[in-house]
């Protein structure tokens, strides 16, 4: 998603939250005297435009989190002076290092957050940093702290409102102070929470189960030290000596833009990287670099390889290499093996350090990219060993095409690190384009669906609105808090997670629920049509990468369920023709099922045998329970049989649920509310049983028949 898209979404979320208390944050009064009040007023009327909201133009212009976005973004105005730029810079400095302090002061004890001591050891420390009982480890409480930044949405927000601007200004500035100096320090507190960013968003969310926003990609995450590292008035050597006194934190990428720079197709950028590369490679110890590499991502890591092999005396270089290599997990062994073979062409490296490599080679598993690094080398130092090239040949032999296009597909992490240096570069130029900021308010208010540089990947327009979702649960009673999303529903229809949110909540006004469910689904469907006009393939990106996607498809999926539930099958299976086409494979599975049950009740058995045959025992036990029924009325008994046992051995109460036997009282919703396992196998029993309750009871003899199968199960388990 848009970078600025996100930010302005975050905006608007935090001015709801701080207009009703949700969070408390200062005015920053002092901001005034430097903001040019025509600017502040256009963006305060597009963001007011832009997010309906109810407050005036004076009213957002007063507000903190608005004052602070804006002097974020004319840090980069050519039309300011230096020296009101470092005033504003300044300003927010001064708020945002007292914000770190206050979470530094209010992280929880290590006992707390851990519950037991090594809980999340991977989350925080590099491989070689847990499993080394030499390599070096960073300390617990400076890297919770990166952690709790991100985990409290008084912290986050301003961080990610403005801090990386703030961070890429200081850096463009800190020759100004030295890199010995106090504002080094602060410049080192503000960007490693920015760094951070991309991996701590993913990290919270698997820790504590609550989304934040991703404002920042892998490359914009890097501006901070892209902006240091083309500070010609900083020496490389000194940046080597500040990445020295940074590798304590872990989930920072350290070396990305340096690595990412060497790729510049201009020498004197290429030459500064390298030093970089090279002096950081040259001044830490072995199990400290271990420990940076391991946090780095693929790239980083392949890109460093391949530096430093065209750079150094292999032989020297030898055993370095094989300590790092040898403890990798196979998916980044194969890729870093490629990275070595490829600089040691490259460089036209000696042919006795190539075949030294090469039985190095053979000490491993030949997965793809062992055998393809030991064939490029093999083919082009022409060495009598044929173990890998044998592997490899296609056809029965090997020509010289093979080699070129297989030596081109082998250094594909180099031009993906040109792409992403690019990405970084034009990104930082964008920083402070406030005309960009004004385009974007003016595009948010019609929900579309975007995709990046012409990909056939598209995502639904419109951020997910978590941080104010979070913010209403966390400070209202429930009833309060139902209304306060019922208002937002109405506020932001485009905006699904609303609507999602509400779907499970208790409201007494559940007509009115389905009502504005049926509205927004029918609109959601609709949407799909600018996905049919593009020109070219498109289909939407994952869920599991995009939110954005996650709530719009999701709103789909329970609006099919409402269709189906209501026995409007035509509509729901109208819904389902019109998204499928553009659902990846890994986010089908609810409308496939949703498919074979409006099949099966609608008696079209010819396309609902053929949904089927995808159907295993692996399945998720909605769609296994359209296969039970319909074996069943096909009077294959046995093996209807075989796949209730099946599902019962997931969901034991199932049965007794869809007799009426018993069902889960309240005691087993509040368990399953905490985290009960077995408590929630019990409630989604009673879902499951409740839904297709009528279709066993329309079949022939289907009571007692799952009598006799309750039996059964009874007597093998």
């Amino acid at each position: 998603m848009n970078r600025e898209t996100v930010k302005l979404t975050l905006l608007a979320e935090a001015l709801e939250m701080n207009w009703n208390s949700y969070t408390v944050f200062e005015p920053l009064n002092e901001l005034d005297a430097f903001l040019d009040r025509e600017k502040a007023v256009r963006l305060a009327e597009a963001v007011k435009n832009g997010f309906l909201l109810d407050e005036s133009v004076e009213e957002i212009m007063n507000d903190g989190f608005f004052r602070g976005y804006l002097a974020g973004m004319l840090l980069f105005d050519d039309s300011l002076s230096d020296e009101v730029k470092e005033e504003m810079a300044s300003i927010l400095l001064e708020n945002l290092l007292s914000l770190l302090k206050d979470a530094d002061d209010s992280l929880l004890s290590t006992d707390k957050f851990y519950g037991k001591q090594g809980d999340n050891d991977e989350k925080f420390f590099a491989p070689s940093a847990k499993t080394d009982a030499d390599s070096p480890k960073s300390s617990l409480s400076e890297n919770l702290t990166r952690f709790w930044f991100y985990a409290k949405d008084s912290y986050y927000i301003p961080l990610i409102l403005w801090g990386n601007e703030l961070a890429s200004f200081l850096s463009e500035n800190i020759h100004k102070h030295g890199l010995n100096s106090e504002a080094a320090e602060n410049l080192k507190k503000v960007m490693l929470p920015i760094e951070a960013s991309y991996t701590m968003s993913e990290i919270v969310g698997s820790i504590l189960d609550f989304e934040i926003p991703r404002a920042e990609s892998d490359t914009s995450s890097q501006l901070p030290m892209l902006t240091l590292i083309m500070n010609e008035n900083v020496s490389t050597k000194d940046i080597v000596e500040l990445i020295k006194g940074i590798t304590q934190f872990a989930a920072v990428d350290f070396l990305y833009a340096a690595v990412a720079m060497t790729r510049s197709d201009i020498a004197e950028e290429r030459e500064r990287a390298r030093e970089i590369v090279c002096g950081v490679f040259d001044s830490l110890e072995d199990p400290i670099l271990a420990v940076v590499l391991n946090a780095a991502n693929l790239l980083t890591i392949n890109g460093f390889l391949h530096e430093i092999v065209l750079q150094y005396d292999f032989a020297k270089l030898f055993d370095w290499l094989k300590s790092f290599l040898g403890p990798l997990e196979e998916e980044f062994l194969d890729s870093t093996m490629l990275a070595v073979a490829t600089a040691l062409i490259e460089k036209g490296e000696s042919r006795e350090n190539v075949e030294m490599f090469m039985e190095y080679l053979k000490t491993f598993e030949h997965t793809f990219g062992v055998t393809t690094a030991g064939f490029l080398l093999s083919r082009k130092y022409e060495l009598e060993d044929e173990s890998f090239s044998a592997e490899i040949k296609r056809g029965g032999s090997t020509d010289e095409s093979d080699y070129d296009l297989i030596l081109i597909l082998a250094r594909d992490f180099l031009d993906d690190l040109e792409i992403a240096y690019q990405d970084m570069v034009s990104e930082y130029d964008r920083m402070g384009d406030l005309e960009d900021v004004f385009s974007e308010l003016e595009e948010i208010m019609e929900p579309c669906f975007v995709s990046e540089d012409d990909s056939e990947e598209v995502e639904y327009s419109r951020v997910p609105m978590y941080t104010l979702i979070n913010a209403v649960m966390r400070n209202n009673d429930l009833d309060d808090a139902i209304e306060a999303i019922e208002a937002y529903c109405d506020k932001y229809i485009f905006n699904f997670e609303f609507m999602n949110t509400l779907l499970f909540m208790p409201t007494r006004k559940m007509d009115k629920v389905m009502e504005n469910l049926q509205f927004s689904g029918e609109m959601a469907v609709d949407f799909v049509d600018d996905i049919a006009d593009r020109e070219g393939e498109a289909y939407l990106m994952s869920k599991r990468d995009s939110p954005s996607n996650r709530e719009y498809l999701s709103l789909i999926e329970n609006y099919i369920e409402k269709l189906i539930q209501d026995k409007n099958y035509r509509g729901a299976l109208r819904a389902i023709e019109a998204v499928d086409p553009f659902v990846s494979p890994e986010d089908a599975d609810n409308l496939y099922t949703s498919n074979m049950i409006v099949r099966w009740r609608t008696k079209d058995y010819e396309n609902l045998e053929l949904l089927l045959e995808a159907i295993d025992e692996e399945s998720e036990p909605k769609a296994l329970m359209v296969k039970a029924l319909f074996t069943y009325f096909n009077k294959e008994i046995d093996a209807a049989e075989g796949i209730m046992i099946g599902i019962l051995q997931e969901l034991p109460d199932l049965i007794q649920y869809l007799l009426k036997i018993d069902e889960p009282d309240e005691e087993d919703f509040d368990k399953a509310e905490d985290g009960d396992i077995r408590c929630q196998k019990k409630i989604n029993a009673k879902l499951l049983a409740e839904e297709f309750r009528e279709d066993w009871f329309k079949l022939k003899d289907g009571k007692e028949w799952l009598k006799r199968v309750q039996k059964v199960f009874d007597e093998v388990s």
